[in-house]
C-alpha cells in the first residue's frame, strides 16, 4: 500500500498500519485491516468500520471483534461509523449482529456505502442514525432457506422448508416494523413472495424511513482507528 505525501492526510501520515490485525484472529475471521493513528486513546472522538462482505459467520465474527476492540481500547469514542456494502447472506449471522449492535455501548451510525441488501439490512436497521450515499441501493425481500435433498423434494421436506422460511421471516418482520414506515400488512405482503421484493433507491428509502439522516449531518472528525473487513463475499 502506497500513499503519496501530497495526498496523505496529516493524521494518516502518522498512522500505524496493521494487516490481519490481531493474533487472536484466526481462520474464524474474515480478512481485516486496521489503521490506527498515533495519539492518546482518551482524545478519540470517532472510529470507522468498513464492512465490505457477505453476511456470514466469518465476516460477522470480524465485525463484532472490530466493534469490541473499539469499545475496549477507545471507550470514550463519541461515534462509530459503520459503512456497509453487502449483498446479504445468512439470516442467523445477520440477526446476531443486529442484537449485538442494539446493545453496543457506543453510539453507532450506519451508512449504506453502495449496496445494503437482504440480511445486511438487519445490520443497518440496528442503529437509529442511518445514512446513505446518494447512489446507494437497498433490497428488501423474503428470507430464503437451503433445502437438503437428493433429487426429489418430499412432502415433509417441503413442509420443513416452509416452516424454516417462515421462522426466518419473523426476524425481518420484527425488525422492519421499527425500521420502515410501512403498515404491518404491507410488511407481510413484502415478505410473502419474491415477486413483492423492493429495490429501493435513495429517495424511496428516505420516504420509507429506512434512511433517517442526511449524509451532510454525519460527524466528520478524524478517526482514531479504522477497520476494513472483507471476505470476498460482498458480491
Amino acid at each position: 500500500m502506497s500513499i503519496g505525501p501530497s495526498k496523505t492526510r496529516p493524521w494518516l501520515r502518522r498512522a500505524a498500519l496493521a494487516l490481519a490485525v490481531s493474533p487472536c484472529m484466526g481462520s474464524a475471521f474474515a480478512e481485516m485491516t486496521v489503521i490506527r493513528a498515533e495519539g492518546s486513546a482518551a482524545t478519540t472522538t470517532s472510529a470507522s468500520v468498513y464492512f465490505n462482505a457477505g453476511v456470514n459467520d466469518r465476516s460477522i465474527s470480524s465485525l463484532l471483534a472490530a466493534l469490541s476492540d473499539i469499545s475496549a481500547k477507545y471507550p470514550g469514542t463519541q461515534n462509530v461509523n459503520l459503512y456497509i456494502n453487502s449483498s446479504g447472506g445468512s439470516m442467523e449471522a445477520g440477526y446476531v449482529a443486529y442484537e449485538f449492535l442494539r446493545r453496543y455501548p457506543l453510539k453507532v451510525s450506519a451508512i449504506n456505502a453502495a449496496t445494503t441488501d437482504s440480511a445486511a439490512t438487519m445490520l443497518y436497521c440496528a442503529t437509529a442514525d442511518r445514512y446513505a450515499e446518494p447512489l446507494s441501493r437497498f433490497l428488501l425481500h423474503p428470507a430464503a432457506v437451503g433445502i437438503a435433498m437428493s433429487g426429489y423434494l418430499k412432502p415433509d421436506q417441503a413442509k420443513q422448508a416452509f416452516e424454516d422460511a417462515e421462522q426466518e421471516n419473523l426476524k425481518f418482520s420484527d425488525i422492519y416494523k421499527d425500521c420502515l414506515k410501512l403498515p404491518a400488512n404491507d410488511i407481510a405482503t413484502l415478505l410473502s413472495s419474491e415477486s413483492n421484493r423492493r429495490r429501493l433507491d435513495y429517495p424511496a428509502a428516505r420516504s420509507l424511513g429506512l434512511i433517517t439522516q442526511e449524509l451532510d449531518q454525519l460527524p466528520r472528525t478524524p478517526d482514531r482507528a479504522t477497520y476494513f473487513i472483507t471476505d470476498g463475499g460482498g458480491r
